[in-house]
């Protein structure tokens, strides 16, 4: 086990040598001149080395004097910093919350008013995450996945659970009537190509007992919103969720491209993070959104 540090003598040291002098050192720390001597003395002693040269008018570092003196105002650089962080946390009440970008913008944002209007002292900050390989869930206050369930040892909140619907532009229904399944499957079927969504379409015709062959590389993508964006410009047929859909079928940017629809055990689950816990605009985040399966207004 290491020895504790002599925490005393490394302050009376750390004073003495920025003001190279234990007078100035003394009124700083508010005690009698000896007492720094004293404690920069003990220091030596317990080194076995020298740490001064007692020269006047002022004091002169030795050679392990520069040494000890650098790695001690890197210490307490680095206890400052991290004073600082603590307070900005306890002071920055900001709700942070990671969505993707396609929950992001197609459910919550839309709702976000609705949000704001009911809680207006809680500070939200949201922040999307696709693609980023190297996110850490636990960064932020708030955090809403896709699958089966939340983050796990945590009280998560259901948003919605998945029902997958085929959407497409309406010049690809030729007299504007849905395909039928075994019609559908016929059709040039958009994919997308990430890990929670690569066997969509597969999921989606299941209870018919139709399988898709895998998809060409060229039809399938990796982010959702361009995934979406082929869609609306009738490159092909796509998978839809609901209620995220809603706003789009109202307009007939999209059209349902069949009347079949697929829910799942799975869903969007809200969870706050043990970082979270601490802010009570977190829960109420939470238990918001976990209410909140309406059409925005």
């Amino acid at each position: 086990m290491a020895r504790p540090l002599p925490l005393q003598q490394i302050r009376a040291f750390d004073a003495a040598a920025r003001w190279l002098s234990f007078s100035r050192a003394a009124r700083e720390l508010n005690v009698q001149q000896p007492a720094i001597s004293r404690q920069v003395a003990a220091l030596e002693a317990e080194l076995g080395t020298r740490l001064f040269l007692r020269s006047k008018p002022s004091l002169t570092l030795t050679e392990d004097g520069r040494l000890l003196a650098k790695a001690v105002n890197a210490g307490f650089e680095t206890i400052r910093e991290a004073f600082a962080a603590l307070q900005a946390r306890q002071e920055d009440d900001t709700v942070m919350v990671s969505a993707s970008i396609g929950f992001t913008s197609l459910y919550l944002l839309p709702r976000l008013a609705e949000f704001q209007a009911a809680f207006p002292e809680i500070k939200l900050q949201v922040m999307t995450r696709d693609q980023n390989e190297d996110f850490d869930v636990h960064s932020c206050d708030v955090v809403i996945l896709f699958g089966e369930g939340g983050l796990s040892g945590t009280d998560s909140r259901l948003v919605f659970r998945e029902t997958m619907i085929a959407v497409c532009h309406p010049d690809l229904l030729p007299d504007r009537t849905p395909f039928e399944l075994a019609e559908l499957a016929e059709r040039k079927l958009l994919n997308l190509t990430s890990p929670d969504h690569r066997g969509d379409w597969n999921r989606y015709f299941a209870k018919a007992g139709i399988t898709v062959p895998t998809p060409p590389a060229h039809d399938g993508y990796v982010s959702y919103m361009v995934y979406l964006r082929a869609i609306q410009n009738g490159l092909g047929i796509g998978i839809g969720w609901q209620p995220m859909m809603s706003e789009y079928l109202a307009n007939r940017t999209l059209v349902r491209a069949c009347h079949h629809q697929c829910t799942t055990t799975r869903g969007y689950f809200c969870s706050i993070t043990p970082q979270g816990e601490e802010k009570p605009g977190s829960e109420q985040f939470r238990d918001w959104i976990g209410q909140s399966l309406s059409e925005p207004s």
